[in-house]
């Protein structure tokens, strides 16, 4: 059971490698879900068809998810229904082992305890987050003026709580998480919390893309300089600054609990 509850985890886990890959996700179609029954000529993966050390990518827009009465999520409604901690994905594979289709079943109250404890442990920043070099130690500098022209510099930030989110248009889970980090914002507003978030994607296109979608971060368009230097291979990539510029909470991709271990780790160094 243990060994289940933890590939479901592992699903929650969104990566975005790079633009390119994002961008020739978004233009296939899966042609697998059939209209009357999407999981004709599949079988539910077991433990045994998957690999517990590749996450598997949950994207509604490039593989077909359901509900058990085989009602198709819609993209806006996919956030909501992660980040609730009610249902396990469950993946049905082809005779390739490929996945063509993932199916959210009700999780028993078991499985949400064990799922919550589970999550709770991998998100410890002292297991998650010993993926970056960088905790504990001096944020990179940086000097950068956002699409309204304002400039922020990490030594002008000194004294203040730093949430960074370093993000691209094409990403498909960037784009997703965007009305909650707008939650997250406003509930810190007036406190001494910056957020910034760096765009690797050009001035011209975020002004258009920010025209359609809210994102209440001070954007900085053209960062992938500042991506570099903070070691940033995968998006979207969330790192949490302290008061005196140091490193200390860095995670990768969307999961059930990416938002409120932001909150968690703010609170802490906001004290």
């Amino acid at each position: 059971m243990k060994k289940t509850i933890l590939l479901a985890l592992l699903a929650l886990i969104f990566v975005a490698v790079n633009a390119n890959a994002q961008k020739n996700n978004s233009k296939k179609t899966t042609k697998t879900a059939q209209k009357d029954n999407p999981l004709k000529g599949l079988k539910k993966a077991g433990p045994e068809d998957m690999d517990p050390n590749k996450p598997v990518m949950l994207d509604p827009f490039s593989t077909p998810i359901y509900y058990e009465n085989l009602n198709r999520l819609k993209p806006e409604e996919f956030m909501s229904a992660m980040m609730s901690g009610d249902y396990v994905p469950e993946p049905h594979i082809d005779k390739k082992g490929d996945i063509k289709v993932i199916v959210l079943r009700k999780a028993s109250e078991e499985e949400k305890k064990q799922m919550l404890e589970m999550r709770q442990e991998m998100m410890d920043p002292g297991q998650m987050d010993t993926q970056s070099d960088k905790l504990g130690k001096q944020a990179a500098s940086f000097s950068v003026s956002d699409m309204n022209a304002n400039v922020f510099s990490l030594e002008a930030l000194k004294g203040k709580v730093i949430v960074l989110n370093f993000w691209f248009i094409e990403c498909k889970p960037c784009v997703m998480e965007m009305p909650e980090l707008n939650k997250l914002v406003e509930k810190y507003k007036g406190k001494d919390v910056v957020f910034i978030g760096f765009a690797t994607s050009e001035k011209a296109k975020l002004q258009k893309f920010l025209s359609n979608n809210k994102f209440s971060y001070n954007i900085i368009p053209d960062s992938k300089a500042v991506a570099e230097n903070y070691d940033v291979k995968a998006f979207p990539t969330h790192i949490v600054i302290d008061k005196e510029s140091v490193i200390r909470h860095f995670t990768v991709g969307l999961g059930p609990a990416t938002v409120s271990d932001l909150e968690k780790v703010i609170d802490a160094y906001l004290k």
